[in-house]
């Protein structure tokens, strides 16, 4: 069995850009945003299908490149690829001569731009990338590159288990005296019902982030019992939009007594499993799976869709 940490990915516009941006395209005012952004489920295929067609070259944020392909010809907005550490290896040849050859250890990637998805499934591999968030930076970084002639840019989030949040709750008997949450753009609907109404509303009122705290009395803490329901689901509103490395969906709670503050769901994610032979038969276009009378593309589709938007 292969197992994937799940990712979210929204869009975002790019208001005013920077100054390298402005240089390295300067009719940048000619291009209109909101016409991207109305389109930018579309424009991230185009992008993918270029990819196929000619593999465009994989960088994180600082430059640095890395190699993939695209095992498989993409399906209805469903993308499936290998992304490697490439690491030089120095071996001892039949002549016993030392050789320099490279190593292509690699994970499975799959990308899912179907309209109401806008999931990721990242392969962990920690003898190829230690933590898969390292490889949702690549893609990160990647789909940026490509996007940003259209004003566009991309933000990939890990959902964690709802639980997580009372679990810190539970850690820290003394309570909180201040809790934070912050909530991006509105961007994906299937993430944006799982919120309460008003929230939701707010943010479209304003066309903007959402970012509200909770502040005890002095010397009090936040009560964490009563109406705990519409606790939950300001929770699991939070933890279904995930955590990033960079600006996104976050909760900070500051315990009393002045300890450490905490970001909930940092360094959590969910993990499901699919089972790998099923990429093998990708690779092998088998025509159906044995005893599931399903292709293997379809098997890899209904994993994606029938992902859970809240985790237990």
């Amino acid at each position: 069995m292969a197992n994937f940490v799940i990712y979210n990915y929204q869009f975002a516009r790019i208001i005013e850009p920077d100054e390298q941006y402005q240089i390295q395209f300067p009719d940048w005012r000619a291009v209109d945003v909101e016409e991207s952004f109305a389109r930018r489920q579309e424009l991230l295929d185009e992008v993918l299908e270029f990819d196929y067609r000619q593999t465009v070259q994989f960088v994180n944020k600082r430059g640095w490149e890395y190699w993939h392909k695209q095992i498989v010809e993409p399906q209805d907005g469903v993308y499936v690829m290998r992304v490697a550490n490439v690491r030089n290896l120095s071996i001892t040849n039949e002549q016993l001569k030392e050789e320099i050859v490279k190593d292509y250890r690699n994970c499975l990637v799959i990308i899912d731009n179907r309209k109401g998805i806008q999931r990721i499934a990242i392969e962990k591999k920690t003898k190829v990338f230690q933590r898969t968030q390292t490889v949702a930076g690549i893609l990160e970084a990647t789909l940026n590159v490509l996007l940003k002639r259209y004003r566009l840019k991309v933000l990939l989030e890990a959902p964690y288990p709802k639980r997580e949040f009372w679990r810190i709750v539970e850690e820290h008997p003394k309570g909180f005296r201040k809790i934070t949450f912050h909530f991006p753009h509105l961007n994906l609907e299937r993430l944006t019902k799982v919120m309460d109404g008003f929230l939701t509303d707010v943010r479209k009122d304003w066309s903007s982030d959402l970012e509200f705290s909770f502040t005890a009395d002095d010397g009090g803490v936040l009560d964490l019992e009563k109406n705990k329901a519409r606790k939950e689901a300001l929770v699991e509103g939070a933890s279904a939009h995930g955590t990033s490395n960079s600006s996104g969906t976050y909760i900070i709670m500051y315990p009393k007594g002045g300890g450490k503050r905490v970001f909930v769901g940092k360094g959590q994610y969910v993990v499901e499993k699919l089972d790998d032979k099923v990429f093998e038969k990708l690779v092998g276009d088998e025509i159906l799976l044995k005893d599931m009378g399903t292709t293997p593309y379809d098997k890899v589709k209904v994993f994606m869709k029938n992902l859970p938007d809240v985790f237990e």
